[in-house]
């Protein structure tokens, strides 16, 4: 009884030992599966083989190549394996740019797809007139190089008034996706006070308050037609006052 009980226990030693050598050599080869899967980037990126050779640029319109490889600022040492997020943070800091994804394809070309801020006004400029999006961010695009549609904002006559200058170019972004005729028709906008803004259409100027709103700035297209009918031409429609568009005749 006790031979066996003496085997039996040395028997479970020897398996006890047996899983903990496999346990053991498990943990070693997950730590060099590890060890390999972030090292291996790191080592291949040190090969000349799969240094940057071209910048692939997908999804612009009014972004260049060159624009990009400038914001990365990478040198003949670059790799396709270097980081990612630190080569897609540098696309994004370029105003153009709402987002950025950024992919390799190997051995050499670097794959940065991008989504665009869109130019919904030229503003003058001392480099001459630059697009700029719905939030007021001037975007570097020049329109005697990339032809676009859009209103002139012209400076305000008013107090400078950054947030009453941004709520104007909400509005004409509000526009562009809601109501293209409209924002076709504004060739021109201004802000005069802390509370009008005046908008040039291709008819007449347009007073409104500067809490207008896309429906509101509509009305003017009824009253319009009905001018147009009875062939008068207004050189001024005021939608500052509820519920009525008031048209000044020449």
């Amino acid at each position: 009884m006790s031979a066996a009980e003496d085997g039996s226990n040395a028997g479970d030693s020897s398996s006890g030992l047996t899983v903990k050598k496999l346990a053991g050599r498990g943990a070693v080869v997950a730590a060099l599966c590890v060890a390999l899967f972030w090292g291996t980037p790191r080592l291949l990126g040190q090969l000349d083989y799969f240094h940057i050779q071209t910048v692939q640029l997908e999804g612009a319109r009014f972004l260049t190549p060159t624009a990009v490889v400038a914001a990365l600022g990478t040198d003949t040492s670059a790799s396709v394996f270097d980081d990612p997020a630190r080569i897609r943070a540098k696309v994004e800091s370029i105003p153009l740019v709402a987002r950025a994804t950024v992919d390799r394809r190997l051995p050499g070309t670097l794959v940065v797809s991008i989504v665009e801020r869109i130019p919904v006004a030229l503003v003058p400029t001392k480099e001459g007139f630059r697009g700029v999006d719905s939030s007021g961010t001037r975007l570097g695009i020049d329109p005697a190089i990339t032809t676009f549609d859009a209103p002139v904002v012209l400076p305000p006559l008013a107090s400078r008034d950054t947030v009453a200058d941004r709520r104007l170019f909400n509005l004409l972004g509000t526009l562009r996706v809601q109501d293209p005729a409209l924002f076709d028709a504004i060739v021109e906008a201004r802000r005069v006070s802390a509370t009008e803004w005046q908008l040039r259409t291709t008819r007449q100027l347009v007073r409104v308050s500067s809490q207008v709103t896309p429906a509101r700035l509509a009305d003017i297209f009824p009253v319009e037609q009905d001018l147009a009918r009875r062939r008068i031409r207004a050189v001024e429609l005021d939608l500052r006052y509820r519920n009525l568009v008031i048209a000044r005749l020449p």
